[in-house]
């Protein structure tokens, strides 16, 4: 399969366990893909979930990632928000990759696949020609084959355009605040009440 010349990224940070966020930033991230009409990929930079919320604490911080999960992100930062019994119980149940310390993930998004890009919390001496670090920087830059990207508040999306022809160039980087009159999707709020529902549940057992 063929090398993608060029990447687009988009990620979100800090969600803190906010899901009537989450149908509003779908709205949001829909309406990003068709404005430049690129194929994105989606990362979370951590924080999704917070113990301070009661289905967080309900799922052992399943909740928000189930949810972004339903939205078509493609990898997470799960690094102190799952203890390793439910990252694997949460591995199971869903198609974006769950990348901590000891768990990197190579691109793989169909038709393409190229393990020469790699999303990881350690980056390291290695012959992969894009490291993207998984978690929140000062601001976006590129250092050698490492990505950072800048870190953003629970209401914008961050963006960063990646030209992989040769040494990896940062192209542009932005952040989009969402606007407050964002419509939220219908099919992302029931997938919150879904989920709602099931820490409801853990709850109730966990009484």
């Amino acid at each position: 399969m063929e090398k993608p010349l060029s990447l687009t990224l988009r990620y979100s940070a800090n969600i803190a366990g906010d899901l009537a966020l989450l149908p509003r930033f779908y709205t949001f991230l829909q309406r990003l893909g068709a404005a430049d009409g690129r194929g994105a990929l989606l990362l979370d930079l951590g924080g999704a979930c917070s113990g301070d919320v009661w289905h967080c604490r309900a799922t052992g911080g399943r909740s928000a990632l189930i949810v972004l999960d339903g939205m078509g992100y493609h990898a997470a930062n799960v690094e102190g928000g799952l203890e390793r019994e439910n990252c694997d119980k949460l591995a199971g149940q869903v198609a974006m990759a769950l990348v901590d310390a000891s768990q990197d993930w190579a691109y793989d998004v169909p038709p393409v696949s190229d393990p020469g890009i790699v999303v990881t919390l350690r980056p390291r001496e290695r012959a992969a020609r894009l490291q993207i670090a998984l978690k929140p920087a000062a601001e976006t830059r590129i250092e050698g084959n490492i990505l950072r990207l800048r870190r953003v508040s629970a209401g914008s999306i961050g963006e960063a355009v990646v030209d992989l022809r040769g040494r990896p160039q940062l192209v542009s980087a932005t952040v989009h605040t969402m606007p407050p009159d964002t419509p939220p999707n219908p099919s992302i709020a029931g997938a919150v009440e879904f989920v709602e529902a099931e820490a409801r549940y853990f709850a109730r057992q966990a009484r």
